[in-house]
């Protein structure tokens, strides 16, 4: 950023990377956000470069991290090669932790840097398309108690694996019966973990945990999906996840795991599409859109090179092509903000 001539660049306290390009202040405040972090590789062997490499092959720019979501960061920065006289204040915001703790860092730029956005563009994969939402996530704990006893006899004891086993047998019978939004589809519930304790034989376990991945819609709330958790059954608790965030700068943050639905299919978001010739999309997976959109209410749609469906998985790659496109996107996009968003629009 600083070779290519933007009027100030920095790292906060979180570690997110910023960049401004300062414009004539009479445009509005645009921000190009992506994330720096990325899933681990994987089995080397499963890849056919060096998931390290960024080997550019027949057209393809290979590596972990090129789809989600460096490639996208390449071109925001980039763009900037295309927004000479821009009237629009352009930030970069490239921020830590969205793998883990979607919203966290963009949060922690925007109150640093005191930014009131007027639109934020995400560069997560759209394949250059327009995405305008998606389900929310919110991770909870169900938990159960019981009596020990000893696991040869055990109707001396009272076990919280059965209750967690038998509330989960409920879960799964009422899938069908989750809310459910016209675009972004019905919410989902997976239990992906469980821990039992003592958790050896010969014990019956007296305590038990369930860790499940609930993605919600717009409709729902966090009070409503807890209470749905708690009637699996009678003394079954359900809590919102827990956990401290630390960043490389050494800071940290006691934070809950609950990320916000969101769907703003807007006028401007409509005006991008016909300009880009794309289509309007909504993700299947989470993105920082849970904090602008969710919980600011900033404008807020996605844009970015590369197949979503390509992301952590072995040969992660995005077209070069692509990547030259999703420049000239990201300027255009500034250039419509100018356009259609007054200074001080950008909060629903």
């Amino acid at each position: 950023m600083n070779s290519l001539g933007f009027d100030r660049t920095w790292v906060d306290r979180a570690g997110n990377v910023g960049g401004l390009i300062r414009g004539s202040g009479s445009g509005p405040v645009v921000v190009l956000e992506g994330h720096m972090d990325t899933v681990p590789p994987g089995r080397a062997e499963e890849w056919g470069v060096d998931p390290l490499s960024g080997e550019v092959r027949d057209g393809w720019l290979y590596g972990r991290g090129s789809v989600d979501m460096k490639g996208a960061i390449a071109a925001m920065v980039h763009s900037a090669l295309l927004l000479d006289s821009a009237d629009a204040d352009v930030y970069m915001a490239f921020v830590v932790h969205e793998e883990d703790q979607e919203g966290f860092g963009i949060r922690v730029f925007l109150e640093e840097a005191g930014i009131k956005p007027d639109l934020v563009v995400l560069g997560e994969a759209t394949r250059l398309n327009v995405a305008v939402g998606h389900r929310g996530r919110v991770e909870i704990r169900l938990s159960a108690g019981g009596r020990t006893a000893h696991s040869s006899m055990p109707d001396l004891g009272d076990s919280a694996l059965y209750k967690l086993v038998e509330a989960l047998v409920r879960l799964r019978g009422i899938s069908g019966e989750l809310p459910e939004h016209e675009v972004l589809g019905r919410s989902t519930a997976s239990p992906v973990a469980i821990r039992c304790s003592p958790g050896v034989i010969p014990v019956i376990p007296d305590s038990c945990e369930v860790l499940v991945d609930y993605r919600l819609v717009p409709e729902e709330t966090l009070e409503s999906i807890l209470s749905r958790m708690r009637s699996l059954k009678p003394g079954i608790e359900a809590s919102v996840v827990t956990k401290t965030i630390r960043c490389y700068t050494g800071l940290e943050e006691r934070v809950r795991a609950y990320f916000p639905a969101w769907y703003m299919p807007s006028e401007f978001a409509s005006l991008v599409v016909g300009e880009l010739s794309g289509e309007l999309v909504t993700w299947r997976f989470g993105t920082d859109g849970s904090y602008t959109a969710g919980e600011a209410g900033i404008l807020t749609i996605g844009y970015g090179p590369g197949d979503e469906t390509l992301a952590h998985r072995p040969n992660e790659r995005v077209r070069v092509a692509d990547l030259r496109a999703a420049a000239r996107g990201y300027a255009s996009i500034v250039r419509l903000a100018e356009d259609h968003l007054p200074r001080g629009s950008g909060r629903s």
